[in-house]
């Protein structure tokens, strides 16, 4: 790091392909500015103080610092952006006040910010880099025997739908899926993969279509019970309650995602940014979504 290098922090408060969508555009930020990169995961939603992106990803080809060290420099006289960001709020684990806007900053077209730090707070351009997300990050690699595990029953090709929780309390959103599922042709109905973080959906469809196969039985997403909330809204102390963990809720969110993102074709709400992020991963191809994983892609698991 130089004197006159930039760092730009990340902190979290969204659902996993929100925060994925706002990493890219600061990872772009970074290559094209040459700054260095601090991702803070440890808001309820994804780390609930306990885990970090850091303990998910790998950050490839963009230089990296740690937050205690970020704070150290604000505290010795670095510049911020936005100024409402004190050495205190940027030590702590990111909440909902975040959001507020004087804590917004926008990338207006990735220009350089003038300020020593900038703090990115969730709020970035609706844009799509998936060269970097490619290319510049991966799955921890103590992590990738577990979920190449869980891929590996899986053989290309197949398609995939994708059922959000909140779906069934909008009957016409299942009636599109039903309908587009329906009217697909037969190459692509002859391996179909339910995904979903209720199971309520993925029985009621796999009743209702029984050639349709879950990814496998998902024993810590079917201890919740259902609820107007999202599983990733769920607080620790409620999944105490129900013996679930946030790693095994992160894990399975990570396996949903890479399966849309091998899948040859997706169907599902296309209001959910975790379809569109998976899709456009997909764009990459099998081997560019592999990357993620050192190489393995699902029809590699018999070679």
């Amino acid at each position: 790091m130089t004197d006159n290098q930039q760092i730009l922090v990340v902190k979290g408060w969204e659902g996993f392909a929100d925060r994925l969508q706002i990493l890219s555009d600061s990872i772009h930020y970074c290559i094209t500015h040459k700054a260095i990169l601090c991702v803070d995961w440890r808001d309820y939603m994804w780390g609930q103080k306990e885990k970090d992106f850091s303990d998910y990803f790998e950050v490839v080809g963009v230089p990296t610092i740690l937050l205690a060290d970020v704070v150290e420099h604000l505290k010795n006289g670095a510049s911020i952006m936005p100024k409402a960001w004190t050495p205190h709020l940027l030590s702590s684990v990111p909440t909902e006040i975040i959001h507020y806007d004087n804590f917004k900053l926008n990338f207006d077209n990735y220009q350089k910010i003038d300020s020593d730090i900038v703090v990115v707070n969730g709020k970035g351009l609706r844009t799509w880099h998936i060269d970097n997300l490619i290319n510049n990050i991966k799955i921890k690699s103590t992590l990738i025997p577990t979920i190449v595990e869980r891929l590996s029953v899986l053989k290309l090709p197949y398609t995939s739908i994708h059922l959000r929780g909140t779906d069934r309390f909008s009957p016409d959103s299942l009636k599109i899926i039903n309908a587009e599922y329906e009217a697909l042709p037969p190459h692509l109905k002859a391996r179909v993969y339910v995904i979903s973080d209720m199971k309520e959906l993925i029985d009621a469809w796999t009743k209702k279509y029984p050639t349709v196969q879950r990814i496998e039985e998902n024993p810590c997403i079917f201890k919740l019970p259902s609820s107007k909330y999202p599983t990733h809204m769920y607080e620790a102390e409620a999944l105490k309650f129900y013996g679930v963990t946030k790693d095994e809720l992160n894990i399975n969110t990570l396996v949903d995602f890479l399966v849309i993102a091998f899948s040859n074709s997706t169907y599902g709400n296309n209001e959910s940014v975790f379809i569109s992020m998976g899709r456009m991963m997909r764009q990459g191809g099998v081997d560019g979504v592999g990357k993620w994983l050192d190489g393995f892609t699902p029809d590699r698991a018999a070679l």
